[in-house]
């Protein structure tokens, strides 16, 4: 007796199944491949229904339901019930319903062991989108047939899929060896020579149809207006073929130049072009006149024709047809759009066989663009939009007449059409140069392929689809820029494009299958409507780059589908594509590398005067959409804003716009003017308040360092703060005058110099004076074992530099991070000093970043980092002098309280040989000494105090607390709740906190009643007598011969730094 099983689905995406569980064990135990067996499914015929079988391969598994199902089996019988369930045999749910097995349908299994090998097997596909498929993936059926088939039978379906996704499907027409009775099927192995039977698409037009026109015979690149000649279908005989116009958009033609109607009957009238005009007339017609062309009309037949609406298109997390995706039938766009057309004319047709066709006055108008239309008073077909084609058609029956007299225009002219002209005012500032040049090049596109306003082809060859690519930043302006340049393009007499714009973001998560068909239908709408601009923005959110150490499959199958859809080989004219991405790196290569894109245009951050043009711009808006004005007596300082906003982008101005008037609005309702007070002035000081805590867009992922270090705080080194001043803080206050320097300004300082002498502090004064973002490296932070890992991290640190600008880039300790090349043994190091050469490329320049580097040994940096155009100028921070030191004990007053009767000149000639840092320690140090000495008087007083001994001091008097109540009626004795003692004593301290922080505000004076401790002579020589200079006389003379030897006699070698014999050595591994 046979043994029966139950089919069960599972997705396997092959022609092989999983057996139950009791025929798996038995195989695997006797070492039976896979390969050697195949297997014979039989469905018994019932009554009417007719007998099923296949032939099938086994996967080398078991059946995962069987197993389960013998699991709760056994549960079964150990409770005391009997199972009679069967077996399952686990096939995919396609490939099963091709052989006929139903979900839970009964079949008898059988295993055959003896099938021969077969030497070729002859197959066919079972339809020609079958074949297409295979044509497009011929190299991985090719790989793959024999790990998802292993058993053929003549007249038997076998399946391959694609990718796991698209199922490409064949008969079997032949075998050798041939099968017989005894063995209807044959194995497939390695040297199985599987042939396949090309099926070409036949022709659509049906024997009972009439022969096509020549007008349907033309070739997928004419266009569509020729398309549109079987659209209309009447028992009249037309004069001449019918002619598609374009629908001109009523927004954009002026009202005031459409001639008067010819009856004090409103009647729909279209207005043509005479060209237009006298193609559509029977050619028996006399020629028209100038003299009459205002007043004479004819009578046509038109129809809307219907276009790809985005009804069929998949929107972002759809699940598109089978006739759009899983199909995968493809289309040339146009012929895809003339199909189409003439569909949907035959639909329109039986949908409304019943209402007759619109008839309407075309009338012949100058100044109408060639094959187009002025829709005008045409209620009946109120359903035609911007640019749609409507199908026109004059009958031999209708010749041109003539009502009443020529009319003309006001001047005694004849009657001609006027657009709207573009007006070069817009909401857009700072990016004239950017539209012009984007405009420049979809004009020049537009006339190189011949479509604007419907002129003829010119004789260029047509390569691909002509394609820009806009880059811009997070905040630019990249869709604002792309949406105002489409709309350019609309009114521009010269093209009169239509615009189809399309946010790719909405599509990163879709399937490639789906956003292929998308690319497809997208060009077919345009094409429709050409000719068009089409916008595709983000795409660097759909087609990123391939990302190491991940699956980037997907990215390099959409780069390629894109590459398919614009290829240069496809002949499509009347479109043009614009995409924007935020960087030519974010995108695939691939874009890059087959030429899709023929320019580039990138929005730049935009400069003092695009900023102060912006920030203009964005001012007028708010003054005509709110009540707002600007006080006369003190009007806005444009220019002053735009340098206090250095960095900002087109995004961060909007936004501090309105955190500006909102700041004037609160100013003004604490002025007690109200919320209703009319109007609000915007002050520059309500800008100076809406910048506080408000962070760039370009600054919002960067670490800045902030300091509170000022010029003043440092003594000394006059020359070195001078120089530091000149590169740094003057170029970005004096903008304009070193933007006429011809020189190449100084982007690099080295400050060199003894330890503890003031560069660290000269950077920190430097984040806090010169107005400059400023950005600390240590050398941990690059340094990474990992090849590339340390290049990596110096990409990114002026990356983020060149985000911040303008930016100091602080490197401390720089002998660590760039020594001498070829003195590490790892190459870490090594690595690090090339790209850093490179990013301070002296050719290339650092525009608006500025590098700062300290050290205290010049000698072992490497010499390609000192040549100008790196670091151009080495600061010497020497060891003070006697002023100098004075100077440095002078600036400490500012932190630490020192008294009055201390002589600085006997302390400065005393701390001879110490540094600006042994100096601030020796003040420290003593300000230690005076705070020890005022906590041990207080807690003498304070023993004194309670011994009774002394009377307290006035400081104890004004330090006791007074308590005064507020509110209450005198001498009432009503008690409060706890909940209202709650209440009061949070208003109470929400009184006190805010009294607290104004008046530290205001001022920074110390509550009463606590002294502050002063350093008095006697504390400074007592910290003198304990304080040693951190650099000895044979250190300091040591580095001075090194600081000689590299400002005189320096050269690309100085390989042994002089007098080796001194303390704090330096070696390094060779």
């Amino acid at each position: 007796m046979p043994r029966r099983v139950r089919i069960h689905y599972v997705s396997l995406k092959s022609c092989l199944v999983n057996l139950p569980i009791s025929m798996y064990g038995p195989l695997v135990g006797n070492g039976v491949r896979p390969q050697a067996l195949a297997v014979h499914l039989l469905k018994p015929g019932i009554d009417e229904s007719p007998m099923k079988e296949g032939y099938v391969g086994w996967t080398g598994m078991a059946s995962s339901s069987s197993l389960a199902q013998l699991q709760s089996q056994t549960t079964s019988r150990s409770s005391g019930d009997r199972a009679g369930a069967l077996e399952t045999v686990e096939i995919d749910p396609q490939f099963a319903a091709a052989l006929g097995f139903a979900q839970g349908d009964v079949v008898e299994i059988g295993l055959l062991h003896d099938l021969p090998v077969a030497r070729s097997v002859a197959t066919e596909p079972l339809s020609a989108d079958d074949w297409e498929i295979l044509e497009l993936h011929a190299g991985y059926v090719e790989d793959n047939l024999l790990a998802q088939v292993r058993a053929a039978c003549v007249d038997q379906e076998i399946d391959v899929w694609v990718m796991g996704r698209t199922r490409i499907r064949f008969r079997v027409v032949s075998s050798d060896p041939a099968t017989t009775p005894s063995k209807k099927a044959v194995l497939l192995g390695t040297d199985t020579e599987v042939s396949i039977a090309p099926k070409l698409r036949g022709s659509t037009t049906s024997s009972a149809e009439p022969p096509a026109s020549s007008a349907d015979k033309k070739p997928a690149g004419s266009s569509v207006a020729d398309a549109a000649s079987s659209a209309v279908d009447t028992t009249q005989t037309p004069s001449r073929r019918p002619l598609a116009l374009r629908n001109l958009p009523l927004r954009i033609v002026d009202s005031s130049s459409i001639p008067p109607p010819l009856t004090d009957e409103p009647t729909s009238t279209i207005f043509v072009s005479p060209t237009t005009f006298a193609q559509l007339l029977p050619p028996s017609s006399p020629p028209l006149s100038r003299d009459t062309m205002s007043s004479t009309y004819t009578v046509a037949t038109i129809r809307v024709l219907p276009s790809p609406t985005t009804n069929d298109i998949p929107t972002a997390g759809s699940n598109p047809g089978t006739g759009l995706v899983q199909g995968t039938k493809e289309r040339a766009p146009l012929a895809a759009a003339k199909q189409l057309l003439l569909d949907g004319s035959r639909k329109q047709e039986e949908e409304s066989e019943d209402e007759e066709p619109e008839r309407v006055l075309i009338r012949p108008l100058l100044g109408v663009p060639e094959r187009h239309a002025v829709v005008w008073l045409i209620l009946p077909v109120s359903r035609a939009g911007e640019w749609d084609l409507i199908s026109c058609v004059v009958f031999d029956a209708e010749a041109p007449e003539i009502h009443g007299p020529a009319t003309a225009s006001d001047d005694g002219s004849p009657h001609r059409l006027r657009l709207v002209a573009p007006s070069g005012a817009t909401d857009l500032a700072g990016v004239d140069s950017v539209l012009e040049s984007l405009s420049s090049f979809l004009v020049r596109s537009f006339a190189l392929l011949g479509q604007p306003a419907g002129a003829p082809n010119l004789p260029v060859p047509t390569v691909g689809v002509p394609a820009l690519l806009l880059c811009g930043s997070a905040g630019s302006g990249r869709t604002s820029v792309a949406k105002e340049v489409v709309e350019r393009m609309r009114r521009d007499p010269r093209v009169l494009a239509h615009n189809l714009y399309v946010d790719m973001s909405k599509y990163s998560e879709e399937r490639p299958a789906v956003l292929k068909a998308l690319f497809e239908r997208w060009i077919d709408m345009s094409s429709w409507f050409k000719p068009s601009v089409l916008v595709l923005d983000n795409l660097d959110r759909v087609i990123g780059p391939e990302v190491e150490h991940a699956d980037s499959s997907r990215q390099r199958q959409l780069a390629e589908h894109f590459i398919a859809a614009f290829s240069p080989t496809r002949n499509i004219r009347g479109l043009v594509l614009l995409a924007t991405v935020q960087n030519p790196t974010t995108l695939h290569p691939l874009l890059s590398s087959t030429h899709i894109f023929n320019d580039r245009v990138t929005l730049k951050a935009p400069d003092k005067n695009a900023r102060r043009a912006i920030l203009a711009r964005l001012v007028e808006k708010q003054m005509m959409s709110s009540d707002l004005e600007q006080d006369a007596a003190r009007p806005l300082n444009h220019v002053a804003l735009a340098t206090q906003t250095e960095g900002y982008s087109a995004t961060d101005l909007r936004d501090l716009v309105g955190r500006a008037v909102h700041q004037a609005a609160i100013r003004s309702m604490t002025a007690g003017r109200g919320v209703n007070a009319s109007p609000i002035q915007l002050l520059s000081e309500d800008f100076t308040a809406a910048q506080v805590d408000f962070t760039p867009l370009s600054l919002r992922d960067v670490k800045l360092q902030k300091s509170e270090v000022e010029w003043k705080d440092i003594g000394g080194l006059h020359e070195t703060r001078r120089v530091l001043r000149e590169t740094l803080e003057w170029p970005t206050k004096y903008s304009a005058i070193f933007a006429r320097c011809p020189i190449r300004l100084r982007s690099g300082l080295l400050l060199y110099g003894y330890p503890g002498c003031g560069k660290t502090l000269l950077a920190s004064a430097v984040a806090k004076e010169c107005g400059l973002n400023f950005i600390s490296v240590k050398g941990p932070e690059l340094l990474n074992k990992y090849i590339g890992a340390s290049e990596k991290s110096v990409r990114d640190l002026f990356e983020r530099a060149t985000a911040a600008k303008p930016c100091v880039l602080f490197f401390d300790e720089f002998d660590s991070i760039a020594p001498k090349r070829g003195h590490d043994s790892t190459g870490v190091t090594d690595r690090v000093v090339n790209q850093m050469l490179t990013q301070m490329d002296g050719a290339e320049g650092l525009d608006g970043v500025y590098v700062l580097a300290a050290t205290s040994r010049p000698d072992l940096i490497d010499s390609a980092l000192l040549r100008p155009g790196r670091l151009d100028k080495s600061l010497l921070c020497n060891m003070p002098d006697l002023d100098e030191r004075a100077e440095i004990l002078s600036a400490l007053r500012h932190k630490v309280a020192l008294s009055d009767t201390i002589d600085l000149q006997e302390f400065a000639r005393l701390t001879d040989g110490f540094s600006g840092a042994d100096l601030q320690a020796l003040v420290y140090n003593a300000h230690l000494d005076a705070v020890h000495a005022s906590i041990t008087e207080v807690e003498q007083e304070k023993a004194a105090l309670a011994n009774g001994s002394k009377e307290p001091s006035k400081a104890d008097v004004t330090a006791t607390p007074t308590y005064i109540a507020f509110g209450g009626q005198t001498g009432s004795g009503g008690v409060l709740s706890r909940a209202e003692q709650s209440v009061q004593e949070r208003r109470v301290e929400t009184i006190v906190d805010t009294i607290r922080q104004r008046s530290s505000a205001t001022t920074q004076s110390r509550p009463q009643g606590t002294a502050r401790p002063k350093v008095s002579q006697a504390h400074l020589r007592s910290s003198l007598a304990s304080t040693k200079p951190s650099v000895s006389p044979e250190e300091r003379l040591r580095l001075s011969k090194i600081y000689a030897a590299f400002v005189s006699d320096r050269d690309g070698n100085m390989q042994v730094p002089p007098d080796m014999s001194g303390i704090g050595n330096r070696a390094s591994l060779g």
